[in-house]
């Protein structure tokens, strides 16, 4: 619980420090690509979100937390319609508490285990308004793996801890598909300097592995289950601040 709860804070902090950092993004991404990609048709959004990943089939696999990090594009099809094209960079899956997928040194006791993965995923989603603040999308997704490694921390004999960090990559598939399905709120932030608000999209999504992330299936098998929640901030002007000269 206390786990989760740092967890969780540390995502209330992601958020409110995206706000204030999006907003200096914006002002040099609209600079360097111009209003076009700033307007109610098309514009981009700065992503942050928490995941929360468990790995089904790998004994005592207990659920992980990592961040994802990306940007999303976001183009309207319809009155409430939208298609959003995501790319994340960052997006770190991770199990605790499993068993050894490789050989530890025998020095080292009373191991605890966790396998970190670091995938780009890369979803495209479509985005239908319920309501002009509650949204749902879903999609398919793509993601490439980049990194694979199990940190493995215990005991020396003296009683001092230690851990080792070992590269497991060749044991997992380079490409996994999904397909994400999330509801989401708009809500519009307010300061008492400022007369302008900012919109962020609070955002729950799950996805659940099409394929199977280890190469060889006879010897692990698991496909991953992932909950994420997070926020979105869309860059968009509006039609007074495009209008200005």
């Amino acid at each position: 619980m206390r786990k989760l709860l740092t967890k969780t804070g540390l995502l209330i902090f992601l958020i409110l420090t995206l706000n204030s950092f999006v907003k200096g993004q914006a002002a040099l991404i609209i600079l360097l690509l111009g209003d076009k990609v700033a307007t109610e048709e098309f514009h981009l959004s700065m992503d942050a979100a928490m995941n929360v990943s468990t790995f089904p089939g790998l004994n005592e696999s207990e659920r992980g937390f990592g961040i994802n990090f990306g940007l999303g594009t976001h183009i309207k099809l319809g009155e409430n319609w939208h298609l959003k094209p995501e790319f994340k960079p960052l997006s770190r899956k991770i199990a605790d508490d499993v068993n050894s997928l490789t050989t530890v040194p025998d020095e080292l006791v009373g191991e605890k285990n966790r396998i970190t993965l670091n995938y780009i995923d890369v979803p495209v989603l479509l985005q239908y308004n319920i309501t002009p603040r509650f949204f749902v999308s879903a999609g398919p997704q793509v993601s490439f793996l980049t990194k694979a490694h199990q940190i493995t921390t215990g005991s020396l004999a003296d009683g001092s801890d230690s851990g080792i960090k070992i590269d497991i990559k060749p044991q997992f598939n380079s490409v996994n598909f999904s397909f994400p399905v999330e509801v989401g709120y708009l809500v519009k932030l307010a300061t008492k300097r400022s007369t302008t608000t900012m919109d962020i999209n609070l955002f729950a999504r799950y996805e659940y592995d099409f394929k199977d992330v280890f190469k060889d299936n006879t010897v692990n098998s698991s496909k991953i289950s992932l909950f994420q929640i997070g926020a979105s901030v869309p860059f968009v002007k509006s039609d007074e601040e495009l209008n200005q000269p």
